[in-house]
This record gives structure tokens, sequence and C-alpha cells, in this order.
């Protein structure tokens, strides 16, 4: 039996703007290459806090689509590759949105492998935004036995000149080439975190 993953998150997760097949994003680049079975819940817009609002109707925080997510995939690893949707909310809300949602997840999953994305975008430059949620993740994430990376500290990962090949016309989400790269640093990360 193999390995069932379970990749929670936002716009990044779902592929948005990378105008690939759903089984050429990242999520399902990764899972083919590790061997999982792969399960996505991930919306445009959301994270730990931001419910998604502006991205449309219908949408929800991570922790609200919790519940029915646990009923229908029985993961043996779950993935969490959001917090770019959360970089405009005060830091006390991002750390009792993400100690929640941990608390949550864990409950849901009680003897499942956790691993936390921390979030980034495809380039040199990552936001100071983002390192502040980063950095709320790297310290609640070991306390949930998750395994906490970082894929810009890959070398390589925003190699000079490389940006502009790796994302979209909107110049923010991945390109079907950046779904493809990043596969390639979560790929590399989740197999060390796993050793």
């Amino acid at each position: 039996m193999g390995v069932t993953a379970l990749w929670v998150g936002d716009s990044f997760t779902c592929g948005e703007g990378a105008d690939v097949p759903e089984n050429q994003t990242y999520p399902y680049l990764v899972s083919a290459r590790l061997g999982w079975q792969c399960h996505v819940d991930a919306q445009n817009g959301t994270g730990f806090v931001n419910d998604g609002f502006l991205a449309g109707p219908g949408l929800a925080p991570l922790i609200d689509r919790l519940p029915g997510t646990a009923r229908q995939v029985r993961a043996d690893l779950v993935i969490v590759d959001a917090g770019r949707n959360d970089c405009n909310a005060a830091g006390p809300a991002v750390r009792a949105a993400v100690t929640g949602y941990l608390t949550a997840l864990r409950d849901a999953y009680p003897r499942g492998r956790l691993a936390i994305v921390l979030p980034t975008l495809l380039g040199q430059w990552q936001p100071p935004e983002y390192r502040h949620v980063a950095a709320v993740l790297r310290d609640a994430g070991p306390a949930y036995g998750a395994d906490v990376v970082d894929p810009a500290s890959v070398a390589g990962f925003a190699a000079p000149g490389a940006g502009p090949a790796l994302v979209c016309l909107d110049g923010f989400h991945p390109s079907a080439a950046g779904q493809a790269h990043y596969a390639d640093v979560l790929t590399q990360l989740l197999l060390r975190a796993g050793q």
C-alpha cells in the first residue's frame, strides 16, 4: 500500500495561471516522482487567516475546509503550502490561526506525517511579509511534529535570470516551467525531510 499524500494550500498549490493539466502541477509531479497517491485541497486567495473573499465566492480558510477534507481523504502525509495570502494579517492573528490549524490538523491526522512548506515566490527576492509568516510557521511546526521546508534555501531555487521563465504573465504564479522547477525543489526537500 502506497503513501496517500494530501496537499493543502492556495493558488500556487492548485496551479493557478500555469495553463497545464492538473496532473502537471507540482503537487502531482512531486507525488508521482515519490510514488504517492495525490490529493489536493487548494483554493485561490486563501490561507490560515484569509478566507479568499477577494478571489471569489464559496472559498474558505484552511481550517474551515479541514473537516470535509479529513472525511474524504485518509492521508498518511499532509503537506501544507500556504501563508502567501496572510501577509497583510497582523502577527498575532497569523500566529493564532497557524496554531489553531495545526492543532486541528494533528487531531484529524494523529498518525500522519506533516510537512510545512514556507511561503515563497519563484524569484531571488522574497517579500518581507512572507518572511514574517514563515517565521511563525518555522516556530510552530516542530511542536506538532511537522517537518518545515524552505524552497528558497535550495541552491539554484531562484537562479539569476530564471525568474521570468518560471512565472506566468501575472508575474506571480508559477508557469508550466515554474511548476516543474518547484516540483524539483520540493521533491528534494521532502525526500531529505523524510530521512
